[in-house]
């Protein structure tokens, strides 16, 4: 029952200010880029990316067992008009634009004025929370270089249900399609 092969794209936050531990269950690269297509155009999950250093990886599994485990983040390109682009290092490392300081803008002056109070609710940060960015975003991912092996052996179907492997050492079912493991 659990030993077929099944890609587990995996988005996550450890508890804190967010939470979030979302799990698609797939049995084609095609599934796994339409699942983390719809992720990544929810601007909240870009903000939790890039303030709350959310983790995204592609989980391979081959006839049940983990095989390889692939962050995304490397592969991943925010482009936001007026901004440069943001890229990844890894979970947390955003590259190209400095949250922590557009995040520290706010508290700079309590008194601030009207007009300079607005300015500050339209950080960067600020807009991609409240998902005011609209048209002005779009989101990349190379998938030419994330070099993702092909499932071997019996694949999993959608009636299917497997077994995972947490970081944490919790081994959850999941069913075949979108699983959320949030506790």
């Amino acid at each position: 029952m659990f030993d077929k092969s099944f890609y587990d794209l995996a988005f996550g936050v450890d508890p804190g200010g967010a939470r979030k531990d979302a799990h698609f269950i797939s049995a084609t690269l095609d599934e796994v880029k339409e699942d983390l297509a719809s992720e990544l155009a929810e601007e909240i999950n870009l903000y939790l990316m890039c303030w709350y250093g959310a983790r995204l990886s592609l989980d391979v599994y081959q006839q049940g067992e983990l095989a390889e485990s692939i962050d995304l983040h490397p592969f991943i390109t925010i482009s936001i008009q007026g901004y440069p682009d943001i890229t990844f290092a890894g979970p947390g490392e955003p590259i190209g634009y400095d949250f922590e300081a557009d995040e520290g803008e706010e508290d700079d002056d309590v008194e601030a004025d009207d007009e300079e109070e607005e300015n500050e609710a339209e950080s960067l940060s600020e807009r991609m929370f409240a998902g005011e960015l609209g048209d002005t975003v779009t989101v990349s991912v190379d998938w030419a270089r994330t070099h993702v092996p092909p499932l071997t052996g019996e694949v999993v179907g959608p009636d299917d249900t497997v077994q995972l492997a947490l970081r944490s050492g919790y081994r959850p079912l999941a069913s075949y399609g979108f699983s959320d493991f949030e506790m």
